[in-house]
């Protein structure tokens, strides 16, 4: 490779590094949660944090969206430390859904949504009409225009987690965080939420980085996972790749069988009992 391709090449890597996370650790109080992260994420990327339960990936997520800062190491958006960021112009980039919606206030479905696009007005502006249309397209891609004007406290857990990304849609992101978004739900809502995330990841090319424990539904929907044990990465690879009997039972601590569908390579995974 000459001087003029390896350059290109390194401007290519760059320009396809949407978030970089570099030997990052975080602990609340004295407790340990997270110790010498590091890895990327790509444009157009669909990313599982994968692990037991307490091994870090809610904690992750909320180091990649700004909600809480490392204690050392760093993490960076497109090239910028995202500390350094407003939280304004923040907001406008990458989006946040956590796994549980507690609502206090009586918000239709249609002002949830509309909060979305709260980081591109002014203080003290109201929406104008590109934003109620932008909000009414997120509730069509996400079909919840249906139940627009109910109360969000009266909907299924199905129909808030398709509410929320509706919200997060109309925040225009480039990146978009879902902490457990098909926890709790029947297997309906999950495909269908993981329908409308894959459609937006391919005609909108956003970049999705999501916790998720099935690992049929990972290894079906994930372009690449991180799979976290303790708060350290035990394997960055694809789900095939990551996904073998011998890692995941040292990650999870129990013996397991891996069957894999012929027809698309994903993984059914069973306890060996």
């Amino acid at each position: 490779m000459n001087a003029a391709s390896a350059e290109s090449s390194v401007r290519d890597t760059a320009a396809r590094t949407l978030m970089q996370i570099s030997d990052a650790t975080f602990a609340y109080a004295t407790q340990p949660v997270l110790s010498g992260i590091s890895f990327e994420l790509r444009t157009g990327e669909i990313l599982g944090v994968i692990g037991p339960n307490g091994s870090g990936k809610s904690t992750l997520l909320k180091l990649m969206g700004g909600i809480l800062a490392p204690d050392s190491g760093s993490v960076a958006f497109k090239g910028k430390d995202l500390g350094s960021l407003k939280r304004r112009a923040l907001a406008r980039s990458v989006s946040w859904i956590p796994q549980e919606h507690p609502m206090v206030f009586p918000f239709k479905v249609s002002e949830i949504v509309l909060m979305g696009r709260h980081p591109y007005l002014s203080p003290w502006a109201f929406e104008g009409e590109e934003d109620f249309r932008i909000a009414r397209q997120a509730m069509e891609l996400t079909e919840t225009l249906q139940f627009a004007e109910r109360g969000f406290n009266e909907i299924s857990g199905g129909e808030k987690q398709r509410v929320m990304i509706a919200g997060a849609i109309a925040q225009e992101p480039e990146l978009m965080l879902l902490d457990e978004p098909t926890a709790s739900l029947d297997m309906k809502y999950q495909m269908e939420i993981l329908d409308i995330l894959k459609k937006l990841n391919h005609a909108k090319r956003l970049t999705l980085a999501l916790s998720i424990h099935d690992l049929h539904l990972a290894s079906k929907f994930c372009d690449r996972v991180v799979l976290l044990k303790n708060g350290r990465i035990v394997k960055d690879a694809s789900p095939e790749e990551a996904f073998q009997k011998e890692i995941l039972e040292t990650v999870y601590e129990v013996k397991v069988k891996i069957f894999r569908d012929h027809d698309d390579g994903s993984v059914l995974i069973s306890p060996e009992l």
